[in-house]
């Protein structure tokens, strides 16, 4: 994507529909989650793939905000730390109970042969679902744009 543009923001239609087709697919829990990490709290691939279970739970349950580390997020200022919807919160604790009763990973996103997964492999799943239901859309999160946008 060159400078100045900036990517199409997903519709609530859109996030519905992708949301419908996830519960159809291989793995629709941890698919969800990936996709409402994106759309519900703003995280970006890279976040995504290194978010860890310390970041959304603590010993005793959930936590209300998801902290980034340096180590998952694009920055160098102490990581961020980004509020979680009821929505994402639920479907955390539903992998998170799923999650506990296979092989144990420290990551929320994990793959069927790895105990974590790579940005890259979170682009291609966006890809793959947005392909696949006649979306173009880069950004995945619902923050409105700050002007109207022509119709294409």
């Amino acid at each position: 994507m060159g400078l100045g543009k900036q990517a199409k923001i997903l519709t609530k239609t859109q996030v519905e529909a992708t949301l419908g087709y996830l519960s159809n697919s291989r793995y629709p829990l941890r698919n969800r989650v990936t996709l409402l990490l994106s759309v519900k709290a703003g995280l970006r691939a890279k976040e995504i793939a290194n978010l860890t279970w310390d970041m959304v739970m603590t010993s005793d349950g959930e936590k209300p905000y998801i902290h980034l580390t340096n180590e998952a997020s694009k920055g160098k200022t102490g990581g961020r730390v980004v509020p979680l919807s009821r929505e994402l919160r639920s479907a955390l604790s539903d992998l998170r109970h799923v999650s506990s009763g296979g092989r144990p990973s420290p990551f929320v996103i994990t793959t069927e042969r790895s105990a974590r997964t790579t940005p890259q492999a979170i682009v291609n799943l966006f890809s793959r679902w947005y392909e696949e239901l006649g979306f173009h859309s880069g950004r995945h999160n619902l923050m409105p744009p700050a002007l109207p946008r022509a119709p294409a």
